[in-house]
């Protein structure tokens, strides 16, 4: 969705260099996968669709060490302790989290346009803007009126598709036919073989929809029109079928996934698998379609 919307816009994705570090370093699972290459060639694949779709934004000299001062000194955006007791972790994610606004910063000073941080980083935020010392300290460094146009956008991409977006309502016998199609099951399947694919496609082609069979869309009908097209988000469940699926538990999964979808007529456009996790039984009641 971002690099659709992006591009109908003109817009620019960008992300910070510690987080494209930490993107990489999370994902490195794809090298293990039987794709057929190198673990080699799958990282380079990765490095390369990661900066086909985003520019990078370099971390500013000296951000490290004002980072390791600013937890020391407990300055936001870094963490006090950590909610589970552990403080190295803390610790970790304060040094990290301040690099990410340093880098904010430093890139916002050479640009005279609207710049957004898609964030869900408590750290970052007081309610739905940035923490009043964030916000301080970009006026200071940025200037009253410039630092206006640093703005937090939280709760990622339901938070986009409300703000651009025009609510509209679309059957649910229309979107349930969109929640089954072949396009949705088979980047479905291939989200639970490799882990949900943010923010783009896995490595290697999605295999066929296998032992995964539709059970069900959930929620309430929910689109949003966004230029020439409609975006579709939606919980769906699953049926895994086969003994080697009953016998590890619940055979049921659920998935949210963002569809992209041509307006007339309806086809799916694109999938996006958010999250993937297991699921009990379904109720009698609550179910929407099956």
């Amino acid at each position: 969705m971002l690099h659709t919307t992006a591009h109908l816009h003109g817009h620019t994705l960008a992300v910070p260099q510690a987080v494209a570090t930490e993107h990489l370093a999370h994902h490195r699972f794809e090298a293990r996968q039987p794709t057929g290459h190198s673990p080699q060639d799958a990282a380079r694949r990765r490095r390369e669709a990661l900066h086909a779709f985003f520019a990078i934004l370099p971390t500013p000299e000296g951000a490290a060490e004002e980072a390791l001062d600013r937890v020391a000194e407990r300055r936001l955006p870094a963490r006090a302790a950590s909610g589970d007791g552990d403080d190295g972790k803390a610790e970790a994610h304060g040094i990290r989290d301040t690099v990410v606004w340093l880098t904010l910063l430093a890139a916002f000073e050479d640009r005279n346009q609207m710049l957004w941080f898609l964030s869900g980083n408590q750290n970052f935020a007081a309610r739905t803007a940035f923490h009043p010392d964030l916000r301080a300290e970009a006026q200071h460094r940025l200037g009253t009126d410039r630092s206006l146009f640093l703005g937090l956008m939280q709760d990622g991409i339901p938070a986009l598709l409300k703000r651009w977006g025009t609510k509209v309502t679309v059957s649910a016998e229309d979107l349930n036919l969109l929640a089954r199609s072949e396009p949705v099951a088979q980047q479905v399947q291939a989200a639970v073989l490799t882990g949900p694919a943010r923010p783009f496609a896995p490595d290697f082609p999605a295999p066929g929809t296998g032992p995964l069979a539709f059970d069900g869309r959930l929620g309430r009908p929910l689109a949003y029109h966004v230029d020439d097209r409609l975006w579709v988000p939606s919980r769906i469940r699953w049926r895994a079928r086969g003994e080697e699926h009953a016998c590890s538990g619940s055979p049921f999964i659920i998935t949210r996934v963002l569809l992209e979808v041509s307006v007339e007529p309806m086809h799916v456009l694109g999938v996006t698998v958010l999250d993937v996790s297991t699921a009990e039984p379904p109720a009698a009641r609550g179910r929407h379609e099956t």
